[in-house]
């Protein structure tokens, strides 16, 4: 197996209560041909990001840059890396021990060098405890470009750490967004399967993906809203331009938007499928009713964390 650099990135915000078990997990890797790039990315909160991250030494590498959001601190250390292979590390997220390991093998197994590998992850609380979390990788697999698209369409999206990615792939689509500050990893996974990279899915744990309730993803409702539209107008047609009958990747993005009450876009990518006769009278009628759902959905999901957030696994997952 060969052993190219792997660089990872560890953007960081006012990271200070969980940015050092971040750190470590990505210092303790059994893959040793890496490097730990940690990016503050203008943290207000008294110097204590910047004072964790230099008393690591030379054992890291840090940089300091004005707050821009997430999108410019991964270009920042993108720019920066000396690694062939890119894998993003959030400063609340964990990293499994061989999480770079078992993705350079799986790496070196493709037959392509246009490949990005995809392992399982997680979910931990705020106080690192394992939650409820159902498998989303129940086998390998590998998927072409059609196939990724589709995959990370239906899925709404992936957990952006557990990518293994060339930095090639980013180099050759515009690297992250920074326009963006709740979608940019989505739209970027996008942009690379849609320039023709293939995806290997790992059913191996690589990430322990934290939830807790002041990250972005749990407050920035209105800005992911703004994100979607966004994207919208730049990828629809690539959408309808790559799906087929047996791949419809314009439907499959009309109900994922739906679903996640952006009804302007849904309505736009079934408008589209319909005229590219890609939407049946049920379909279109199903995305109507999706929309509805769309909108009461936060609310059910509001009461389903509020219940179970705190219910964790008690047996190990395999």
């Amino acid at each position: 197996m060969s052993t190219p650099l792997v660089s990872i990135i560890i953007p960081v915000y006012n990271g200070a209560n969980f940015m050092r078990e971040a750190i470590d997990s990505a210092l303790a890797q059994t893959y040793t041909n890496r490097e730990v790039i940690v990016v503050n990315d203008g943290s207000a909160d008294g110097g204590e990001t910047e004072r964790i991250a230099l008393s690591y030494g030379d054992r890291i590498r840090y940089f300091s840059k004005e707050n821009g959001g997430v999108s410019s601190a991964l270009n920042l250390g993108i720019r920066n890396m000396r690694g062939e292979y890119f894998s993003w590390l959030s400063h609340d997220d964990v990293y499994f021990p061989d999480k770079i390991a078992r993705s350079v093998e799986a790496m070196s197994s493709a037959n392509d060098a246009k490949t990005l590998i995809l392992c399982d992850s997680v979910q931990i609380d705020k106080d690192s405890q394992l939650l409820m979390s159902k498998k989303r990788i129940p086998e390998e697999k590998t998927l072409n470009w059609r196939e990724a698209v589709s995959y990370i369409t239906k899925n709404g999206g992936a957990d952006g750490c557990a990518f293994l990615i060339p930095k090639q792939a980013i180099e050759e689509n515009g690297f992250f967004d920074q326009k963006l500050r709740f979608c940019q990893d989505t739209y970027m996974w996008w942009k690379i399967f849609l320039s023709g990279y293939s995806l290997i899915l790992c059913d191996f744990p690589g990430v322990k993906s934290r939830i807790h309730d002041k990250q972005l993803t749990q407050t920035g409702f209105q800005i992911y809203h703004s994100d979607s539209l966004y994207i919208g107008k730049r990828l629809l047609r690539q959408f309808a331009e790559a799906s087929t009958e047996e791949i419809n990747i314009l439907y499959e993005y009309a109900k994922d938007q739906a679903i996640h009450n952006n009804p302007e876009t849904a309505k736009k990518a079934i408008a589209l499928a319909k005229k590219k006769r890609l939407a049946t009278p049920l379909q279109q009628v199903y995305i109507k009713a999706l929309c509805i759902y769309g909108k009461v959905r936060p609310t059910i999901r509001s009461i389903f964390y509020r219940l179970f957030k705190h219910t964790r696994i008690r047996q190990n997952r395999k």
